[in-house]
C-alpha cells in the first residue's frame, strides 16, 4: 500500500474517531454537570485566563480556522468575554471530596484515551502528507530538490494523489497527466486547515483533562491548589490563512476560597461540549466531501462502462452526451452537442476511438511492452476544410489526454499525397515543404503568389496557440464502407520502425457521417483515451482549404497566427525526402488527395 492509499484509509478512520471523540467529550461534560449538581462544596477559581476564557478562545479560534478568517469578529467578541471571565475571577465548580468517586473517573480516562488516539492518528496523517509532498515535488519538478516544504502548506498535489487513490479503489486508473480534481470538478477536502483546527481543539480538551479536571477529580478542594500551584500554564497556537491568531490556554490557579453556587453547568463542561460540537462538525463536513468525491467517481465509472459497451440504449447515449456537455467549458462545443444530441454522430466517433484504444492495447500486448505513461502519436486522415467562423485553439484539446494537435499546412492550403504520407510516417520536416498552384489553367494568381508568403520554421501547434482563435476545421470520412484501399488501423511503426514507434494512422472511416467539426472528433478521442489511460499527440493529415470559394476569412489575422495562402495553393514534399514507400498506406493517401503532385 502506497502513501496515498494509506492516507485514504487514515482519513476514513479519522472521521470515525472524531465522531467517537465527540461522543466521549459530550458524555464527560454531562457527567461533570451531574457530579456538580450533587456536590456540596464549590471552589472559586481565579486565573489570568480562566478555563471558560480558554474555552471561548478555543471555539472562536477553531471557527476562524475553519472559515478562513470569516469568524474574526466572533473571535473578538468571544475573546472579550473570556477576558471578562478572567478578570472577575470566574467561578468553576470542581466539586467536593465526593467528586473523586469512581463515577466520573472512568469517563475521563476514556475521553483522554480517545483524544490521545486522535492526536496520534493525525500525526500519522501528517507524516503521510509529508511523504506525498516529497513525491509530488519529485514528480512535478524532475531534477529539482525533493521536499514538501512547510508541514502546514496547503498543497493541492497531495489531494491529487489522495483522489487518484480513491479513483483506483473505484476501478479508474487515469493517466498521470490528468489532474482529476480540476478536470472532473471533484470537491476539495481542505485537510491541512481542518487538521490545524483539530489540533487546537484537542490541545484545549487535553489541557482541561490533564491539568484541571483529572487533578480535581482525584484530589478535590485545597489539595488541587497545593498540587498544581499558582503558576501552572499551557499554550497552543493556531494559524489562519494570511496571518496568525494566537490562542493562549492558561491553566487556572486554584485558590482556597469557598462559596456555595447553585449552578450545575461548569465552565469546563461548557468547553467540552463546544469542542465536542466542533469535532463532530469537522467529521461531518469531511464525510460529506468524501461522499461527494465517491459519487463523482462512480459517475465516471458509469461513463467508462457506457463507453466500453457494444450496444448502448437511448438513455445511455443521452447520458454520454450530457457528460460531455457538463465537462467542457467551451460554449461552441456545448452548443454543437446540444443541437446534435438526438443524432448518433458523437457516439459513432466514440466507437471509432474505442476501436483505436482496443487496437493499441493489442499492439502493446504483441510487443510485450508496458508504456509507463502510454504516450502515442495518432495521425488522423480525413477530408478537411476550414469555415468562416472560429474558436479558441485550446478547444481542440478538451482533456489533457490529448497533449497537442499539430497542423502542417498553412491556412487555405491543400495537401498532395506525398506531404500527407510524410505526415503520417513522421518523416516530414519544415524545410521539406514545397508550394505551388493546384489549378494553373483557371487560377487568377501568378505562380509566384503561391509561394510568396512568410512561413514559420515550425508546425502549427494548437497547444502553443492556446486561447487564440483559429478557423473551425470541418472533417469528413475518406472512404465508403468496404473500400479495399483503406485499412481501419495501421501501426506505422511496423513498416517504418523508429522514429515512427508508437505512431498510428487512423483513417476517418464512418461513412454515415457527412461532415463534423474536428473539435468534436478530438472531444470523443480525449474522452476515450482518458479512460483507456493514453496520452496522445494528434497529427491532422487533411486539407485546410476554404470550404467555399466565396467564404470570407480573416486573412490578415491568419497570416499573423501562422500563415495563409492564396486560393488554389497546394503543399507537397520532394519525393527524395521519402525514404520508403509502403504501397498499401500510400494508396490510401492517393485516394484522398488525388494523383501525385506535379513538380514545383
Amino acid at each position: 500500500m502506497d502513501a496515498a492509499d494509506a492516507l485514504v484509509c487514515k482519513v476514513n478512520e479519522w472521521v470515525d474517531l472524531q465522531k467517537k471523540c465527540s461522543r466521549k467529550l459530550t458524555s464527560l461534560a454531562d457527567e461533570l454537570e451531574e457530579a456538580v449538581k450533587a456536590a456540596n462544596v464549590t471552589k472559586v477559581v481565579s486565573s489570568s485566563v480562566s478555563v471558560g476564557g480558554a474555552a471561548a478562545m478555543t471555539a472562536a479560534g477553531v471557527l476562524t480556522l475553519l472559515t478562513g478568517g470569516a469568524a474574526l469578529p466572533v473571535l473578538a467578541v468571544v475573546g472579550a468575554a473570556g477576558a471578562v471571565a478572567s478578570g472577575t475571577s470566574a467561578l468553576t465548580s470542581v466539586g467536593s471530596d465526593a467528586y473523586s468517586a469512581s463515577k466520573s473517573k472512568d469517563i475521563m480516562e476514556e475521553a483522554q484515551k480517545v483524544l490521545e488516539e486522535l492526536q496520534s492518528l493525525q500525526q500519522e496523517m501528517k507524516n503521510l502528507m509529508k511523504s506525498l509532498k516529497r513525491q509530488a515535488s519529485g514528480f512535478y519538478h524532475p531534477g529539482g530538490a525533493a521536499g514538501g516544504g512547510d508541514d502546514d502548506d496547503d498543497d493541492g498535489n497531495v489531494m491529487e494523489f489522495f483522489m487518484r487513490s480513491m479513483a483506483r479503489q473505484e476501478g479508474l486508473d487515469l493517466p498521470s497527466s490528468i489532474m482529476i480534481r480540476a478536470v472532473f470538478g471533484l470537491p476539495r477536502i481542505d485537510m491541512f486547515r481542518r487538521m490545524k483546527a483539530s489540533d487546537v481543539v484537542l490541545a484545549g480538551c487535553l489541557m482541561i483533562l490533564r491539568r484541571v479536571l483529572f487533578a480535581a477529580a482525584k484530589q478535590g478542594g485545597k489539595k488541587v491548589a497545593s498540587s498544581l500551584g499558582k503558576k501552572a500554564a499551557s499554550a497552543a497556537a493556531g494559524s489562519i490563512a494570511g496571518g496568525a491568531v494566537g490562542l493562549l490556554f492558561s491553566v487556572p490557579e486554584l485558590v482556597n476560597d469557598c462559596q456555595n453556587l447553585d449552578n450545575n453547568e461548569t465552565e469546563a463542561s461548557q468547553t467540552l461540549k463546544k469542542n465536542a460540537e466542533t469535532v463532530l462538525t469537522s467529521a461531518k463536513e469531511t464525510e460529506k466531501e468524501l461522499q461527494k468525491i465517491r459519487e463523482a467517481l462512480k459517475k465516471l465509472v458509469r461513463i467508462k462502462f457506457i463507453i466500453e459497451k457494444e450496444n448502448r440504449t437511448r438513455d445511455e447515449k443521452r447520458e454520454l452526451i450530457d457528460h460531455a456537455i457538463n465537462n467542457t467549458p467551451y460554449p461552441e462545443v456545448k452548443q454543437w452537442l446540444r443541437e446534435n444530441a438526438e443524432s448518433d454522430v458523437f457516439c459513432h466517433l466514440v466507437n471509432l476511438t474505442k476501436f483505436i484504444a482496443q487496437k493499441l492495447n493489442e499492439e502493446a500486448a504483441k510487443k510485450k511492452k508496458d508504456w509507463e505513461r502510454k504516450k502515442i502519436e495518432l495521425v488522423f486522415l480525413a477530408h478537411g476544410s476550414i469555415v468562416d467562423w472560429s474558436l479558441p485553439a485550446i478547444c481542440l484539446m478538451p482533456l489533457p489526454s490529448i497533449t497537442d494537435v499539430l497542423l502542417y499546412s498553412p491556412w487555405n492550403c491543400l495537401l498532395y499525397p506525398e506531404a500527407a504520407y510524410s505526415i503520417a510516417t513522421g518523416s516530414i520536416q519544415p524545410g521539406d515543404r514545397l508550394f505551388g498552384c493546384t489549378n494553373s489553367d483557371l487560377c487568377p494568381f501568378p505562380p509566384a503568389a503561391h509561394a510568396a508568403f512568410n512561413l514559420p520554421h515550425s508546425w502549427n501547434s494548437m497547444r502553443n496557440t492556446g486561447f487564440q482563435s483559429v478557423p473551425v476545421i470541418m472533417v469528413s470520412p475518406v472512404a465508403k464502407l468496404g473500400d479495399a484501399a483503406f485499412a481501419a488501423f495501421t501501426a506505422l511503426a511496423a513498416h517504418f520502425g523508429e522514429p515512427a514507434a508508437n505512431r498510428y494512422l487512423i483513417p476517418f472511416l464512418v461513412p454515415f457521417i457527412d461532415e463534423v467539426p474536428f473539435f468534436i472528433v478530438t472531444l470523443a478521442m480525449s474522452l476515450v483515451l482518458c479512460f483507456a489511460g493514453y496520452e496522445a499527440t494528434v497529427h491532422l493529415a487533411a486539407c485546410l482549404g476554404k470550404s467555399s470559394r466565396n467564404a470570407v476569412m480573416q486573412e490578415e489575422y491568419l497570416r499573423g497566427q501562422y500563415a495563409y495562402t492564396v486560393d488554389n495553393t497546394g503543399m507537397t514534399v520532394p519525393r527524395e525526402t521519402i525514404s520508403c514507400i509502403y504501397r498499401p498506406v500510400f494508396t490510401m493517401f492517393r485516394a484522398v488527395f488525388g494523383d501525385e503532385s506535379p513538380f514545383f
